[in-house]
């Protein structure tokens, strides 16, 4: 099974490969690839689902995907996090307002914040505010879907993720959020539309350019550069660019040890590298991420491309390896 079909996943391309040259056996649970297992001749498995592997603990990788513990662990270890403010979903239902705590919390830090669901993955959700009456809609709008949300602090700075594996730097890449750049005579939706990998029905677009006096209906000037999303996210159409290579060795530093204090063995972090330097640390750590998808890095480039077999390689070889 050494040929690439398109309609299959990633990891599911590359696991045939990676498969068949050593004799291993690869059962995938639907025609895409989206979950499967892997048999040695001993008749071992290991099972997979998207990009989860037999690979971290259980617990670890639930920790991870909660991002309000999450912050608290790496604080505790000494690693810089966004201020940040848990929210239950039961406290935004049952009131017209969100509660004073919240309240304090957005007087303290000072606009713009984030809200994002407290779990989950890929920027789902993730919305970006300036005023208390738009802090109280996203935290309706996501109280709808999620049992809880997550208000943080927007540090403003260049954002990396950072792959790692047994304490191994595998991957880093710089990552900017989506945006269009006016023509002067095109619409808002118009440059939406043929943007090659934004979803024009993502309701957050309305709600990011409603905060910077726009509306899908407007006409940016020619050269106007506009974000259409707070989030950096390639799933979410954003780019990216590898930056292994140049990675400063604090950067390195600071991605393993969130890594290692999580209990994790592999991980995508996710670094805000500030603007304006704190004075306490070069970078703050915003999610971790246990299972990061590289789909979307995969398909950008050749070089691109390679990297993400490079990386999967490794962890296949730690997952499956004898």
């Amino acid at each position: 099974m050494t040929g690439v079909n398109s309609s299959r996943s990633v990891v599911a391309q590359l696991l045939e490969n990676y498969c068949a040259a050593r004799g291993l056996r690869l059962t995938l649970g639907d025609p895409h690839g989206h979950a499967g297992h892997v048999e040695n001749r001993a008749g071992k498995r290991w099972f997979f689902k998207g990009t989860r592997f037999d690979l971290n603990p259980y617990g670890a990788a639930e920790v991870a995907n909660d991002k309000a513990y999450t912050c608290r662990f790496l604080s505790e270890a000494g690693i810089a996090v966004p201020k940040s403010h848990f929210v239950p979903a039961k406290d935004i239902r049952t009131g017209k307002r969100p509660p004073e705590d919240v309240l304090d919390f957005a007087e303290d830090t000072g606009f713009p914040l984030y809200v994002k669901p407290n779990e989950g993955q890929e920027g789902i959700g993730v919305m970006r505010v300036d005023t208390y009456h738009t802090l109280q809609n996203a935290l309706h709008i996501l109280a709808k879907s999620h049992e809880a949300m997550l208000v943080q602090e927007e540090i403003r700075g260049t954002d990396l993720r950072i792959l790692v594996l047994d304490g191994e730097v595998l991957c880093a890449f710089e990552r900017h959020a989506p945006e269009v750049t006016g023509d002067g005579t095109s619409s808002l939706a118009e440059l939406v539309d043929a943007h090659p990998s934004i979803d024009p029905g993502d309701g957050r677009i309305d709600f990011e350019l409603s905060q910077q006096a726009l509306m899908l209906e407007s006409v940016p000037e020619a050269g106007r550069t506009v974000s259409l999303l707070p989030v950096s996210n390639l799933s979410s159409g954003g780019t990216a660019k590898i930056i292994t290579a140049a990675l400063a060795p604090e950067l390195h530093a600071m991605a393993r040890q969130a890594v290692k204090t999580l209990g994790l063995r592999y991980a995508g972090v996710d670094l805000i590298v500030p603007f304006v330097q704190r004075p306490d640390t070069k970078a703050v750590v915003l999610e971790v991420n246990a299972a990061p998808g590289l789909a979307n890095l995969y398909r950008r480039g050749w070089e691109e491309t390679a990297a993400v077999k490079q990386v999967y390689e490794k962890v296949f070889e730690a997952t499956f390896g004898e």
